[in-house]
């Protein structure tokens, strides 16, 4: 996207990859970062970014304040919004390079400008579908917030079981709907274009059937892996997502009551049980960011029980703010570990580690590579490529199994949407990792993409035999298998 912005290349610029992801999301840290990958500083093109997340996060804890100071007291809001900061996945997400919080951000200002419209359905409403539309141009996954709206535009029809002004709200609901898709379509402006609107048509139906498979992973996640591994870890102690659960249940039954106030607690309680069913039973991902709107919203429910039991409500959050801490402490702990960088916990390695497997791979390449050197390498690798006079667009990661689209030409130009070969590069090193999953024959009996997989394990043996595929065995050293394209 940098050299698309520098050489005013709108191809490159809209080559970003990840396009479930919001290309505003990627814009604003270009933009945020250019001056410094101009002047070569990457410590602070990594560095800005987390910022710009860390704002962003920042800012959706700072409106479920003001959506609970609507319902309840100042310092009532605030334990409620501080609920949020209990959470280790509020720091951890915090840290990733990924559009969550940006995301969440604009859900939560939704939330709170449905709130301040308080069924009067002018600007506040208005607004609050602009910003939902900034939501889902900056992740697709904001698509889940739909039915908040849709309980939200019917909830008269819900609560008086009556169809009465059924066609209005019909119309207004397809408004939000066309102002929204509206917002993400000028916001994704690749998809105008055909190529655009089939690479992210492709990347959205890949990313919905990889939810059955966990991306490849032929191995059923059950709810009890992602109670004990997702919730207890991330967000907070089974026993406390149990009872909030209940509460949300019964919350979500006072939409039907004539007799109750309106308010937007059954909506988000609605919400939260919607999307927790959905990936409790239809998601085979224990991935912890998915539930990571669901727990920034859902705090505000606490609100019933505090407006219901006025005389107690320090009480209760006291008590459950405490239990929320305590329950957590080694996750707090691991989060101040210097060492901490926020990835995930299995390829976590000190400041240490990387540099010896960074220095390690680079003693045995560096008497060999030019400044027109390209490497293909395996993902999540220490690699300190600068200090051998490499660039960044000489280091290429691989995602997924490798295949020979990676570095022959043919079978690059057969998978390619544009079909120009000037688009290819030619890969001088290829670098396996001797803990990838190639390697470990447990693993690989795991992979739902046997056939990706099967002819992985056939090219390294190829490359092993130095034979059709153009590629021999160059070294290997402790940590990596390395091949050098043949003369």
């Amino acid at each position: 996207m940098y050299d698309g912005l520098t050489s005013l290349d709108i191809k490159k610029l809209f080559s970003f990859g990840f396009y479930t992801y919001g290309f505003g999301f990627f814009f604003i840290n270009l933009i945020a970062t250019a001056p410094f990958f101009a002047l070569d500083n990457i410590e602070m093109t990594i560095y800005i970014p987390r910022i710009i997340t860390s704002l962003f996060a920042v800012g959706s804890v700072w409106f479920v304040y003001k959506t609970a100071s609507l319902y309840s007291t100042k310092y009532i809001s605030i334990l409620i919004a501080f609920i949020v900061l209990t959470m280790p996945g509020f720091y951890i997400y915090a840290l990733r390079f990924a559009p969550d919080w940006m995301m969440i951000f604009f859900v939560t200002l939704s939330v709170y400008l449905f709130a301040k419209d308080d069924w009067s359905f002018k600007k506040y409403f208005w607004w609050a579908t602009a910003a939902f539309g900034f939501a889902l141009a900056s992740k697709i996954q904001a698509i889940t917030f739909i039915p908040f709206v849709f309980l939200y535009i019917f909830y008269d029809s819900f609560k008086y079981k009556t169809f009465e002004g059924l066609k209005q709200k019909i119309k207004l609901f397809l408004k939000f709907i066309g102002i929204a898709l509206s917002i993400f379509i000028i916001t994704n402006p690749y998809l105008i274009h055909p190529i655009g609107l089939k690479a992210f048509t492709m990347s959205f139906v890949a990313n919905m059937q990889s939810n059955a498979t966990d991306h490849g992973v032929d191995t059923e996640i059950t709810i009890s892996d992602k109670l004990l591994n997702v919730i207890d870890i991330y967000y907070t102690g089974v026993a406390l997502f149990i009872i909030i659960l209940a509460l949300a249940i019964y919350i979500s039954f006072t939409i039907f009551k004539k007799s109750s106030k309106k308010s937007i607690l059954p909506l988000i309680s609605i919400y939260s049980i919607v999307n927790i069913a959905y990936l409790f039973f239809i998601v085979n991902k224990a991935w912890p960011h998915y539930y990571l709107p669901i727990f920034t919203l859902i705090p505000l429910i606490l609100m019933y029980v505090t407006n219901r039991f006025n005389k107690y409500n320090y009480l209760i959050l006291g008590i459950f703010i405490a239990l929320q801490v305590s329950l957590h402490i080694p996750e707090y702990r691991l989060l101040l570990n210097p060492r901490f960088t926020g990835s995930p916990p299995d390829i976590e390695l000190s400041k240490e580690e990387q540099l010896k497997i960074s220095n390690d791979l680079n003693t045995v390449l560096e008497p060999f590579v030019t400044s027109d050197t390209n490497i293909l390498i395996s993902a999540y690798q220490p690699f300190d490529f600068r200090s051998i006079g490499l660039a960044y667009e000489n280091v290429h990661v691989i995602n997924g199994p490798i295949s020979k689209s990676m570095f022959i030409l043919e079978d690059f130009i057969n998978i390619s949407n544009s079909k120009d070969p000037l688009k290819f590069i030619q890969k001088d090193f290829i670098v396996l990792a001797k803990n990838d999953i190639y390697f470990n024959k447990e693993k690989l009996k795991t992979r739902v993409d046997q056939d990706g997989f099967r002819e992985a394990i056939e090219i390294i043996d190829n490359f092993n035999k130095g034979s059709s595929l153009g590629y021999e065995k160059f070294t290997d050293n402790e940590y990596f298998y390395i091949w050098i394209k043949k003369k």
